[in-house]
């Protein structure tokens, strides 16, 4: 057996401190390393993480009338009737007609006495080139041009009211997204605080069961688990209407869906707004409410072209200057002014003219028509005038009821949150039975989600008065996008 000597010892010692000395540095030097990586990585996710757009409802309105399809549909329409109304001015000013047309040339020789050529037997033996042109100034038309121009006036300001009605639904659309996505949030935050207090007291519960505790039994713990699955159940369905709002105010709005959003209100509150009289907000709908606007100006429209309509039994008075101009290769100009050569020879002649289309049946029937339109025009208006101001009272009478409802459950949902509090201590203390907390609860549950829903019905049920009254208008016509250009 080999004996160890002191060198020896303080040799191996030597070594084994240079390993685990080795061993140490290895490691702090993989610490930092991982520290490092794991910092850099969290930055390059941070980077590529895109920045949520954060939304204010102000914004999202501005987005999706800026962005909608639909509007600027209806835009196009406006761009239509103000052609119309180009039409109609341009039909106050002459009108010139040009029509060129050339061809073979039967030959043609001599003059108006002789002629070695026959009409019987033709030789083509060149072309010709014939241009006839008519110059037409209307001098009176019996009122049909002026009502044409008013009809299209009308009717300009028919489609801006139409835009006008397209925009304000769009921006009552994001408010329902909007205030629908708080609602599910909060009622999600609710949600999540209720589980909380259930899982404590069940854990509770299951604790005093095993350990034989008397005013506890099964009965308990099985209506506090009911209660927790019915809970899971309802917020699978909030976080369903969360996902479904926030894909609408994607859609709204024209937002990638990649895109994050975060909306600038972090809890649904009441909406701070200072509600006039019922009759203010009647009389503002009569004013500004687009629906009336088309109602009026589509009856001025009709009028004026039943006028135009009855305008055709009458003859337009004009002055016009008509003439041709002929040219051919092969024959020779006749100058004698009783005769005329349809293929070489220039005449122009100014004119004073009558034009009168005598189509009376077809005439009465086209007035008939259009006086047909203007009935159905006039029978949207007296529709309203009567349903307009329902709908703006019933929007009225609803934000009454929904503020009452928000007193009614806050009080509620507070007394209810009292209940629950003194439940919970009772049952801590063992003073009080596990159905006591299961039924608080419920209670404050109940109370604190009518209270969101109130909040959610309140607001948007501002925005509906505001719709029905037409005040939404003065919103969003600043935000209107530019028309659609001339092509």
């Amino acid at each position: 057996m080999r004996r160890i000597s002191s060198g020896d010892t303080r040799g191996a010692h030597a070594e084994r401190s240079q390993g685990l000395s080795w061993c140490g540095g290895v490691s702090l030097g993989l610490m930092v390393l991982s520290l490092l990586l794991t910092g850099h990585l969290s930055r390059v996710a941070a980077q590529q993480r895109p920045t949520p757009h954060v939304l204010s409802l102000d914004d999202a309105v501005a987005l999706a009338v800026q962005q909608s399809p639909q509007i600027k549909e209806q835009q196009f329409g406006v761009l239509k009737r103000q052609s119309q109304r180009a039409q109609a001015n341009a039909a106050r000013f002459a009108q010139f007609e040009l029509t060129v047309v050339g061809g073979p040339s039967p030959r043609a020789r001599g003059n108006q006495i002789s002629s070695p050529d026959s009409k019987t037997d033709p030789a083509i033996t060149g072309v010709f080139g014939l241009a006839t042109f008519s110059l037409v100034q209307p001098l009176y038309t019996f009122g049909k041009i002026d009502s044409l121009r008013q009809a299209a006036a009308h009717g300009i300001a028919v489609s801006q009211a139409q835009v006008q009605e397209r925009a304000t639904r769009i921006a009552l659309l994001v408010h329902e997204a909007y205030y629908g996505y708080l609602l599910a949030r909060s009622l999600e935050n609710l949600g999540s605080e209720i589980g909380d207090q259930l899982s404590s007291t069940i854990a509770k519960v299951q604790r005093q069961l095993e350990a034989g505790a008397p005013g506890v039994d099964q009965v308990d713990l099985f209506k506090l688990q009911t209660f927790q699955g019915e809970l899971a159940k309802q917020l699978n369905d909030i976080r369903q209407g969360k996902a479904l709002a926030l894909t609408g105010l994607h859609t709204l709005t024209g937002l990638d869906p990649a895109q994050p959003i975060e909306l600038a209100e972090t809890a649904l509150e009441p909406r701070v707004y200072d509600t006039v009289s019922l009759e203010q907000y009647v009389a503002d709908a009569r004013h500004m409410r687009p629906e009336f606007t088309q109602a009026r100006e589509g009856v001025k429209a009709f009028e004026k072209l039943v006028e135009a309509a009855k305008a055709d039994y009458y003859p337009v008075v004009f002055l016009g200057v008509f003439g041709s101009l002929a040219e051919a290769t092969n024959r020779d100009r006749v100058k004698n002014p009783f005769i005329s050569d349809r293929l070489k020879d220039d005449v122009v002649a100014p004119v004073l003219g009558l034009q009168w289309k005598l189509n009376l049946g077809i005439t009465a029937a086209r007035v008939d028509e259009v006086a047909a339109e203007l009935g159905q025009i006039q029978q949207k208006h007296a529709l309203a005038e009567q349903g307009i101001p329902f709908q703006v009272r019933q929007a009225y009478l609803e934000v009454q009821q929904h503020q009452a409802n928000i007193a009614a459950t806050r009080q509620g949902f507070r007394s209810g949150r009292q209940w629950l509090v003194a439940a919970v201590s009772n049952f801590d203390l063992g003073v009080g039975p596990g159905k006591d907390v299961a039924d608080a609860v419920v209670a404050y549950a109940k109370l604190r989600a009518e209270y969101f829903q109130a909040v959610y019905n309140y607001n948007l049920g501002l925005a509906r008065l505001d719709h029905a009254a037409g005040r939404d208008v003065a919103m969003v016509q600043p935000l209107l996008p530019p028309p659609p250009a001339k092509r």
